[in-house]
């Protein structure tokens, strides 16, 4: 056990009954946090054995919390007793002279880690990297616990030659790791859009950990499923999972969680279309976490062959990429995406080169080579690449091309052995062998319309002059200077501020427009393919519950003039009806206290749902008070998730067709790529 990795040091152990010559000196390394209540035990009870106690307690680093120090159960003293009740007799009949025995010296060691863990609440698991010390977690179920392994390494520090490379598997260690602290997140640039754990840089580039949560101590009997749950936001932003969502209710359902760290931004993704600099590192972060996880669940009392991948927002986004990659083919038997799949108009998109040159000409560096660009920008913090991620965007993007806006996110790869993706997921060759999960909250623009929900004014503007994204799959865009782009806009708004094509009133119908370019439409192609391409169950859902966990809407909303447009749920609110969010902890325990609470109700529904998708493949296994019937090519069967449970066919058909139809007209009018100069009026 290095210095590192020990809280304290107990040597030098003297028992002594004052003759010289019957002294018993145990020389001990403890490797666990030594109690001060165990000690004083110890002590009380070496006297009343009428022996001399000395000990010389040299902390090696002050990380002690007060509650290590509890010795609970009564049979813990017991323990403690009888242990020295071992050594008296050892020291009073054992020895006639100074003697260290090996043997002896092992056995208190075990001894005495037993204890401590005991005492501690500590749970010490073997994997193949090493031993791991997890710790007890208080569930918010009076009574209920469940144990956390926290920020374990599966890969080097991408710093130094490693950085802007391919995940390194971590080596392994000797000592027990201590896995009872998360650690930072990945380096990031966090833009003071909604409310982030903080603004500007956070994070640190010694990043690739996971975390592990399982509902009871490990055991070879009765193998619990695993969800390995991705989030990010725009391969831009993530958060320390086990800070942001407690695992509570999965714990209940006995579903292990695994939660990891992937680079972001440049750091992660940034591409010179070569061997050298392929992009998709944060990728490949991935795909190294799920072997760790693959290789290892099974010491955590988990199954290696029930691994449900579930992504969120960019996580989906991974998840759509990893069914389709070779690379990932067995590292899961399931998959989730929710809100964001590869078809979202910001993702994959061309042109990633030009991308890495403008980086490093932010950062005041001329680069022309993938060798270059490692070379140049090896010396520079992550702060300044981070913050240079935002700057380097071309602010006018979107416009011009009607497509994406993330800098640094998926691409495709030239063909190479380590390729994640080398064609766009729909005309992918790989099978897709395991059933999936698709789906999205019914107002997720809610959040996206922040600017004119709370300032009015921009209302106006925005309707006279539709920014529109198209769907990835759309390999085209209108040329902006023209009239094709004009008439193109008049040809939208004739269909969801004339017509009419929501709730009647006009900042309703913008966030209908909204939600159904970024979010809907995007999902909806996507069950399409799915159902399409492979012969897959594909289960599809909107999530429409609005209550009191639906916290990042309730925050926009505090600022609104006008809450036209506002029902349904909104971007991220169906994770505080799955996780515990640990911001608003006092309002899931007032809301636990009326078991058969509305909002209680959706909440068990919810969980229910993802967990025995996570069991058995199918969220309404045989026996299910509700049959949730796969998406079918013709009707793309959907589930509305709300205080009921409803199978809607064919959900917002005439939207569907509208941006079909759409897409179609101009696909049929482009020429290499772009439309314009259309004369014939729409």
């Amino acid at each position: 056990m290095g210095a590192k990795d020990k809280l304290m040091t107990l040597d030098n152990i003297s028992f002594l009954n004052g003759d010289p010559n019957r002294v018993a000196i145990v020389d001990s390394e403890i490797a666990t946090t030594t109690s001060p209540s165990i000690v004083a035990v110890a002590e009380d009870l070496f006297k009343r054995y009428k022996l001399h106690w000395a000990t010389n307690l040299q902390p090696i680093q002050m990380q002690i919390k007060t509650e290590y120090y509890k010795i609970r159960e009564a049979n813990e003293r017991h323990f403690v007793r009888k242990f020295v009740k071992l050594l008296a007799h050892f020291g009073k009949y054992g020895i006639n002279k100074y003697i260290t025995m090996a043997v002896c010296r092992v056995s208190l060691i075990i001894l005495f880690v037993f204890c401590l863990n005991e005492a501690t609440g500590n749970l010490i698991v073997e994997t193949k990297s090493g031993k791991i010390s997890g710790k007890e977690v208080k569930s918010i179920f009076p009574g209920e616990k469940y144990y956390s392994f926290l920020s374990i390494p599966y890969a080097l520090p991408p710093i130094g030659d490693l950085r802007f490379k391919a995940p390194v598997p971590h080596p392994g260690w000797e000592d027990v790791l201590e896995a009872k602290n998360a650690r930072k997140t990945c380096a990031q640039f966090n833009l003071p859009q909604r409310s982030v754990p903080s603004y500007g840089f956070t994070g640190d580039e010694d990043c690739l950990h996971l975390s592990i949560h399982t509902p009871k101590p490990p055991s070879s009997e009765n193998a619990l499923p695993v969800i390995v749950f991705l989030y990010n936001e725009h391969f831009k932003v993530s958060y320390n999972a086990t800070k942001e969502y407690g695992n509570d209710f999965f714990m209940r359902e006995e579903v292990i969680i695994v939660t990891l760290n992937h680079r972001l931004g440049s750091l992660g993704f940034v591409s010179f279309e070569d061997e050298i600099l392929p992009g998709n590192n944060g990728i490949r972060d991935v795909i190294l976490a799920l072997k760790w996880v693959k290789d290892n669940i099974n010491n955590f009392g988990g199954d290696p062959s029930k691994i449900t991948l579930m992504g969120n927002y960019g996580g989906g986004v991974i998840v759509d990429i990893l069914l389709h990659s070779p690379k990932a083919k067995g590292l899961f038997s399931a998959a989730v995406m929710q809100s964001q799949t590869s078809f979202h108009p910001l993702y994959i998109p061309k042109n990633p080169k030009k991308r890495a040159i403008a980086l490093a000409d932010q950062l005041n560096k001329t680069v022309t080579t993938s060798e270059l660009f490692l070379q140049r920008m090896s010396d520079i913090s992550a702060f300044e690449i981070t913050k240079a991620d935002i700057l380097s965007q071309d602010g006018d993007e979107g416009r011009l091309f009607q497509r994406g806006t993330v800098q640094f996110g998926p691409v495709l790869e030239i063909e190479h052995d380590d390729a994640i993706l080398t064609k766009y997921p729909e005309i992918s060759t790989v099978p897709v062998s395991v059933p999936v999960m698709i789906g999205f909250n019914s107002r997720e623009a809610i959040e996206l319309s922040e600017g004119f929900l709370t300032i009015p004014a921009h209302l106006s503007r925005i309707v006279k002059d539709i920014h529109f994204s198209f769907p990835r799959r759309v390999n085209y865009h209108l040329k902006v200077d023209d009239n094709i782009y004009l008439k193109a806009n008049k040809y939208i708004r004739k269909f969801y501020f004339e017509k009419g094509s929501g709730k009647g009133n006009e900042q309703g119908e913008l966030m209908n427009l909204i939600e159904d370019m970024l979010v809907f439409y995007p999902i909806d192609f996507t069950v399409h393919k799915y159902t399409h391409n492979t012969d897959i169950p594909v289960y599809y859902y909107m999530f429409d519950y609005s209550g009191e966990l639906n916290f990042r809407k309730k925050k926009i909303l505090e600022k609104v003039r006008s809450l036209d447009g506002t029902w349904g749920a909104s971007i991220g609110d169906e994770l505080c009806y799955l996780f515990v969010c640990q911001k608003h902890r006092k309002v899931y325990r007032k809301l636990l206290e009326s078991e058969d609470s509305e909002e209680i109700k959706v909440l068990r529904t919810m969980v229910k749902l993802f967990t025995d998708f996570a069991k058995t493949g199918n969220p309404t296994p045989p026996g299910s008070d509700f049959t949730w019937i796969p998406a079918t090519k013709d009707d793309r069967e959907c589930l509305i998730i709300s205080d009921t449970l409803k199978i809607q066919p064919n959900l917002y058909r005439d939207k569907v067709k509208f941006w079909d139809d759409f897409i179609e007209k101009y696909e049929k009018l482009a020429v290499d790529g772009v439309v314009k100069d259309i004369k014939d009026e729409l």
